[in-house]
């Protein structure tokens, strides 16, 4: 409808541009067109619609039409204008009625919201005091519950806590014992820091004197063996000073100990061995001098076996028909067979037996084993020589005992007789009592009985 009202001011505007209209009818268009904003649209498109006409026609006919239909549509627009008043009015009373009916909202709304806060204060002080006497109770409740469960976590923790007390008491303890085991530990130390200090200095001496005489390296010697000797439980069987016992022809060299071996027979052995030249290669950082001195210490083993092999040991002994060349170390003779791997076999081929502790702790519990069994057939015979002899006395106490038997058998026969003739005799001797004889007298006549059994026949049931 507006784009049909622009094109109708359109044309009347060309219209005014073509023809020389009359300027009254123009500003009656621009009148019309002032008033036209009061009147709905559609009156407003018939108007411009007869104010067209009239400037096509542009005569008074035309005018007068325009005119006419002009004040036709001014009157509905007066109605409508009026109708509009009224409808104001009436929208106006509507709007105050609704502003009143708002406010009675309001109040009421006030009153409710009063009304809720009385009521609201009132279920306050009831929830209030409700919840107040269920609180009581749940306290109450609680308390109890609380009182049970802090007894049943005291029942339950009164074991934990002396276990606790149990272990504080035992760390304490220990502590206690570990502080004085650290005090005896740190003694202990001490004393082998002491010990050691003054072992570092007797292998100082002992080196020295291993280096030194025959006779030295033959009393340390000794004393290895004797340690061996009680190890293998042989020390029994062992004799040590036989320096002057065992003598070999040539040369003077003695044995250090003889361990004897059942049925009368001997071991000898020998802890002369040089160790000089080995020493010297320990303490040397010369490798060139060490393998010099080592070589040397092998030549100085295989020397000492040629002259133990010539001095025949075993020609002074019964029994063995070897000699033991004791070496104190196993690293000793480890370096001589390192040097010479045939030493083993050249000593045995020359009745030597090369032994370091370990070797020579097994041979001697051999020979401890043979003690033993010696020692079994020693204790057999001698109960089989006691049984003969307890057989022997057995059987004359039981001829003995026999002739004593046969001596008991005559004399209760004899027994019983004496009996028989005793029993003669009372009859007579209770008439003497009957006389009065007797009185006067302590004693009287006893009443005896014979024995049945025979003493014979009763030995020989048992």
């Amino acid at each position: 409808m507006r784009s049909v009202l622009l094109q109708v001011n359109f044309r009347i505007s060309e219209a005014s541009e073509f023809r020389d209209p009359d300027r009254k009818l123009l500003e009656l268009h621009d009148v019309w067109l002032w008033r036209s904003q009061f009147i709905p649209l559609q009156r407003r498109v018939i108007l411009h619609f007869f104010m067209y006409l009239g400037l096509q026609r542009n005569n008074v006919e035309s005018i007068s039409i325009v005119l006419l239909g002009a004040g036709l549509l001014t009157g509905g627009a007066m109605g409508w204008l009026l109708a509009n008043q009224k409808l104001g009015r009436e929208i106006i009373r509507s709007e105050e009625r609704l502003r009143a009916q708002a406010d009675s909202e309001s109040k009421l709304k006030a009153e409710i919201e009063s009304l809720a806060m009385d009521i609201g204060r009132k279920n306050s002080d009831d929830f209030l005091k409700l919840a107040t006497e269920r609180l009581g109770n749940v306290q109450t409740s609680a308390e109890k519950d609380i009182e049970a469960r802090t007894k049943a976590v005291e029942e339950l923790i009164t074991p934990i806590r002396k276990q606790l007390q149990d272990l504080e008491r035992a760390t304490t303890e220990m502590e206690r014992n570990r502080e004085g085991a650290y005090q005896g530990l740190k003694r202990t130390v001490e004393g082998l820091h002491k010990e050691t200090v003054g072992l570092r200095d007797t292998n100082v001496q002992l080196s020295t004197a291993l280096r030194g005489s025959i006779k030295a390296r033959g009393k340390w010697g000794q004393m290895a063996l004797k340690n061996i000797a009680e190890s293998a439980g042989m020390i029994e069987h062992c004799d040590f000073d036989v320096e002057d016992t065992l003598v070999a022809g040539r040369g003077g060299l003695r044995v250090d100990m003889v361990a004897r071996i059942p049925g009368g027979g001997k071991i000898p052995v020998d802890a002369k061995v040089p160790l000089a030249s080995y020493w010297d290669a320990l303490e040397s950082e010369d490798f060139d001098l060490r393998s010099k001195l080592m070589e040397e210490h092998a030549r100085a083993v295989k020397k000492h076996i040629d002259d133990l092999s010539n001095r025949n040991y075993s020609d002074l002994v019964e029994g063995a028909d070897f000699t033991v060349m004791f070496i104190p170390a196993e690293p000793i003779l480890s370096a001589a067979f390192e040097i010479n791997p045939s030493l083993q076999e050249y000593a045995f081929n020359n009745h030597i037996l090369i032994a370091t502790p370990v070797t020579l702790i097994a041979l001697l519990r051999t020979v401890g084993i043979y003690w033993q069994q010696q020692s079994s057939v020693d204790n057999s015979r001698e109960i089989l020589e006691n049984a003969k002899e307890f057989y022997d006395r057995a059987a004359k106490f039981g001829g003995d005992l026999m002739r004593v038997g046969n001596g008991l058998t005559t004399a209760l026969n004899a027994y019983n007789e004496a009996v028989g003739s005793y029993g003669n005799v009372i009859p007579s001797g209770r008439r003497l009592e009957g006389l009065r004889v007797a009185d006067g007298s302590a004693r009287k006549l006893p009443e005896i009985r014979g024995i049945e059994k025979s003493v014979r026949n009763d030995i020989k049931k048992r």
